[in-house]
């Protein structure tokens, strides 16, 4: 095999597997309802379940980096069967006792495959010597509209959310296995090992993008996580058709992703999270203005837009660090960031609780413009 077809083996790969991550993500929070009605929870009980698998996420962050540096993002990768595995069981718990504990687990396992994802594909993107990563990502987003829309399909037939969650499961295990032995193979140095378990932090300007990192997180991840049931309890949309608003969301997020690659060719990051804060800002402030189907619509394709770009830049600064490997380097701004969901699905939670989602969205619009401000001090710094 050729050298340029192992690299575009390797390309098609992670795309499949960014695909399908997006997939599994949408099938989860698009059937968020189903979940709630199946265990009865309330909503503040709803949001435990994201804020749990947050929780274990970040306590194995420490760890990443170090799994990352010694075994390298490809033997790390392996991780992704034991993702898919266990996101199946989610509706098959005995007990709502269980619920939270099995939530921390999945966590562990959902950060060490994010880890090693992202980690090959600043890989790939350095054996192609051009900007690739943003495409990478949009595969993710494609994938979460898949999702949405196969949501809607199984909702509209009435197929119950067990079924549903082991039928993606399944499905995703087989395409990991076919595609996980054309993931390039990084070469771990040993002076690039962290010397045992200890928690990485970014220092100097890296710090300042975590923190931009942790604001987008926490906005992206939120109105993923929740737009689903803001159309259904603020916009009043039936069931079976309130996964739209994800679907709009991730086909935006999809479209800019697409495109990004091409912007950073042509703009520097700085100027590019400013303007991405920019549009992020302006879509949440339509989305909140009045609870109305048309300025939900509106405000989640100019927030997709807007988000769509942050994330690969991000992961591009962080895993092209000269005095780390991708996967530590990415492990540490994410040992900040990874903090996002903490204060995002949970807060978010609690708030629709006490008020109602609609005030939840103000909580996010507030972050939003935190972020543009964050950008802006980039931006200053980067002239």
């Amino acid at each position: 095999m050729t050298v340029s077809k192992t690299k575009r083996h390797a390309r098609e790969a992670l795309l499949s597997q960014y695909f399908f991550m997006g997939f599994i993500f949408a099938t989860l929070f698009s059937r968020f309802p189903s979940v709630q009605e199946h265990y009865g929870l309330s909503i503040t009980e709803l949001s435990t379940i994201p804020f749990c698998m947050s929780i274990g996420s970040l306590l194995m962050m420490p760890f990443c980096g170090y799994l990352a540096g010694k075994f390298g993002s490809k033997k790390l990768s392996a991780m992704g069967y034991v993702y898919m595995s266990l996101f199946a069981l989610l509706m098959l718990l005995p007990t709502n006792a269980l619920i939270y504990p099995f939530c921390m687990l999945y966590g562990v396992f959902v950060s060490l495959t994010d880890i090693a994802i992202n980690a090959n594909s600043i890989i790939v993107e350095k054996a192609y010597k051009r900007p690739i990563i943003g495409l990478f990502h949009a595969l993710f987003y494609v994938g979460v509209g898949a999702g949405a829309i196969l949501s809607i399909i199984c909702l509209t037939l009435n197929v119950n959310a067990a079924d549903h969650f082991m039928m993606v499961s399944a499905i995703s295990l087989i395409q990991f296995y076919i595609v996980r032995t054309y993931f390039l193979k990084e070469t771990p140095s040993k002076k690039n090992v962290p010397q045992g378990f200890k928690l990485l932090l970014p220092k100097g300007v890296l710090l300042l993008i975590a923190f931009i990192a942790l604001c987008g997180r926490i906005i992206e991840g939120s109105v993923s996580d929740w737009s689903t049931v803001y159309m259904k309890e603020i916009i009043s949309l039936e069931e079976n058709v309130a996964p739209v608003g994800l679907l709009i969301y991730a086909s935006f997020i999809a479209f800019g992703r697409f495109f990004g690659d091409s912007i950073r060719k042509r703009f520097s990051e700085p100027t590019i999270l400013l303007g991405c804060s920019f549009l992020a800002i302006l879509g949440l402030g339509v989305m909140i203005m009045k609870t109305d189907i048309y300025f939900a619509v509106t405000g989640l394709f100019i927030s997709g837009l807007g988000l769509s770009c942050l994330v690969p830049i991000i992961y591009s600064l962080a895993g092209n660090r000269k005095d780390v490997s991708p996967g530590t380097g990415i492990a540490m701004v994410n040992t900040i960031s990874g903090t996002g969901f903490l204060f995002g699905p949970f807060v978010i939670g609690m708030i629709a609780e006490k008020y109602n989602m609609h005030v939840s969205f103000i909580y996010i619009f507030t972050l939003s413009a935190i972020l543009f401000t964050l950008s802006c001090v980039l931006w200053k710094k980067g002239k």
